[in-house]
């Protein structure tokens, strides 16, 4: 067949046509494939999240001679914007101590009795631990930091890392007896956002449950007080 110059114009057109139409098919690709990649590397982390970490601990060689009895549970520092969280540590490692046998001060006495020393709770820090167990009457004071709070939302998936510290110190020689450092991860992976939003970020109270039964675990019950309370479940604990 033999094209004539006048035929030129609508051949250019045609080829232009077609050009475009292979550059959007080539983006639409490409962008499918971004999106697939996403998905599973979401579908990795979600594979490989939900685990935790080895829990990091030390305990004194004393610790037996030393074994405490009254303990008062301060205040938990790290992650201030959140007090829910805050007290849900605070709340389940009492009771978990209760559990082993010892016998810690209910937190309304262990706050009012600080208050009552005209210090703020902010100004914990700057005393030692000989001088809180005075105040609160304890022969051992429990230290317990939130060291890490990540939530992270991505298209479809949902993630939730959690880290804390916990630490028990002698009321009358001020040394530190046992401490313990864990951290729980959570993820899912839901195309409705408001369903995992709720399920993995706002939902928090399993996590911070699994981290205190994991780090007490490394504590030594205290076997000279006779009795225990019935484990609660997660939700018992909301004030």
């Amino acid at each position: 067949m033999i094209w004539n110059k006048s035929q030129k114009p609508a051949l250019e057109c045609l080829y232009r046509g077609s050009e475009t139409r292979c550059k959007k098919q080539d983006v639409r690709k490409k962008t499918y494939l971004s999106f697939y990649c996403l998905l599973l590397t979401a579908y990795c982390a979600l594979f490989f999240g939900g685990c935790s970490g080895a829990i990091k601990y030390s305990l004194a060689p004393d610790y037996n001679a030393k074994i405490p009895n009254i303990v008062a549970v301060l205040p938990v520092e790290g992650y201030k914007e959140n007090k829910d969280a805050q007290y849900l540590f605070r709340i389940m490692a009492h009771d978990k101590l209760v559990q082993m046998g010892y016998s810690p001060i209910s937190l309304e006495a262990v706050d009012a009795k600080l208050l009552g020393s005209g210090m703020r709770m902010d100004e914990l820090s700057r005393k030692t631990p000989k001088e809180l167990a005075a105040i609160c009457g304890a022969d051992s004071l429990l230290y317990i930091t939130i060291t890490e709070w990540d939530d992270t939302m991505f298209l479809s998936y949902a993630s939730q890392t959690i880290e804390a510290k916990f630490e028990l110190y002698d009321g009358a020689g001020g040394g530190r007896l046992w401490e313990a450092e864990f951290h729980a991860e959570d993820s899912d992976l839901n195309l409705e956002t408001d369903v995992i939003k709720l399920g993995v970020i706002k939902v928090y109270e399993p996590v911070i449950q699994r981290i205190v039964d994991a780090v007490f675990s490394t504590m030594p019950d205290n076997k000279m007080i006779a009795g225990r309370s019935p484990k609660k479940t997660y939700y018992d604990w909301l004030p």
